[in-house]
């Protein structure tokens, strides 16, 4: 049996719109600081259980909490090393470290 030509679903400017601050979170972005651009990145908490230091103060950042990840974008060696130089920093730090 054939199947419909009429679609099922409802018109996509039918819908609601949705809320773009869930997808906007994590966005990249560029920042300009004294020694140099940055790459900063802002991750929601995930329960992956993971650790990570924060090179602000040195303290432990939680995969659970919101929190920035951030690495230069001129590393001397490409971009490539800039990424996996990348570090997770607490908000705040980060913010104190501009």
């Amino acid at each position: 049996m054939p199947r419909s030509s009429s679609s099922r679903r409802k018109n996509k400017w039918q819908r609601p719109a949705r809320d773009l601050s869930e997808t906007t979170a994590g966005m990249r972005t560029t920042r300009s600081l004294p020694v140099g651009d940055w790459s900063v990145q802002t991750i929601k908490g995930s329960d992956s259980g993971r650790v990570y230091v924060c090179p602000g103060c040195s303290r432990e950042v939680s995969a659970a909490s919101t929190h920035i990840v951030a690495w230069r974008q001129d590393a001397r060696h490409g971009i490539e090393i800039g990424v996996e130089s990348r570090r997770h920093w607490h908000t705040r730090c980060f913010e104190r470290f501009r």
